[in-house]
């Protein structure tokens, strides 16, 4: 039987992503993490008024894997965990004088591959590739709720 083979759209992502990765781990060896920046740059953004749970919103993330990236920041010395005064029930999370020093070199690397790898994409192509990035997102989430759709 000979079948059609077709390259699923998540892995043309998965392999710009892995690519990207891998250049992004690159320059950041130096800091001791081998993943995570980019939500300690959030954390370091939003620094002492974020709760676990809001940064698993803000990601997209289970609470489970946010608890995971907060405790190997935490064991890292980028990120600490305090009782919120106003609800006991919450941590809010701040970050670390360490945290404090690397999140500007974290911020310029970011800025540095997005410049690179959008390098010869006019500035059209890149909002046309973000609109179509949302609207695939939107039409995947639309797709999961129709769980009785048949193929």
């Amino acid at each position: 039987m000979k079948v059609k083979l077709i390259e699923p759209v998540s892995r043309k992502l998965n392999v710009l992503g892995k690519a990207y990765l891998t250049v992004l781990g690159n320059h950041m060896a130096h800091l001791d993490i081998n993943r995570y920046y980019y939500p300690l740059t959030v954390i370091c953004f939003y620094d002492g008024e974020l709760t676990q749970k809001a940064l698993a919103e803000k990601l997209d993330k289970d609470k489970s894997i946010i608890v995971k990236i907060i405790d190997e920041l935490t064991e890292k010395g980028f990120v600490y965990r305090q009782v919120n005064s106003a609800d006991r029930r919450q941590h809010l999370l701040g970050v670390t004088d360490k945290a404090k020093k690397a999140v500007p070199h974290i911020i310029r690397v970011f800025e540095h591959m997005n410049r690179s790898a959008s390098k010869n994409v006019s500035a059209h192509d890149m909002e046309i590739f973000e609109s179509v990035l949302a609207k695939m997102r939107d039409n995947l989430e639309q797709f999961k709720e129709s769980a009785s759709y048949t193929i």
